[in-house]
């Protein structure tokens, strides 16, 4: 059973990124929620399939899914899809994203990154969220 830790994000898009950048190769992202107006089929991999550590989050209503492979290019397409105003963020239309890698959920963002709903893995290196922190990305974290 994997450990989580509270995070508080001050800046969701910077945090995607980021994250996006220290496991690219490695990892799979999820965005779940009304993604009708972001076209993912232009993301390379993309699959409406749930994996082993990424599954909905909301089971009624159905909202919509999609997983993605996190490489460089597919980094570039996301930040052209997701820096629009309204996707992200308090009344975005994602409302569930979650990192993946090596079959472990490493970041989870729900409810629009609702502070209480957003979490990373133990597994994270405490450095990095540090290195988030200091550059205003992270408003901060808990290790209790």
């Amino acid at each position: 059973m994997y450990s989580y830790r509270p995070i508080q994000v001050r800046d969701c898009q910077g945090a995607l990124w980021a994250f996006y950048r220290q496991y690219e190769g490695l990892a799979l992202a999820s965005f779940e929620g009304d993604l009708s107006s972001i076209d993912f089929n232009v993301i390379s991999g993309s699959s409406d399939k749930e994996t082993s550590a990424l599954k909905r989050q909301t089971l009624s209503p159905d909202l919509d899914f999609v997983v993605v492979p996190i490489t460089s290019e597919n980094i570039v397409a996301l930040k052209s899809l997701l820096s629009k105003p309204g996707v992200l963020g308090k009344d975005g239309t994602v409302i569930h994203t979650q990192i993946e890698v090596g079959g472990e959920t490493i970041f989870s963002a729900c409810d629009n990154f609702h502070d209480d709903c957003t979490v990373t893995s133990r597994n994270v290196p405490k450095a990095f969220l540090e290195q988030l922190k200091q550059v205003g990305v992270l408003r901060g974290y808990s290790d209790s």
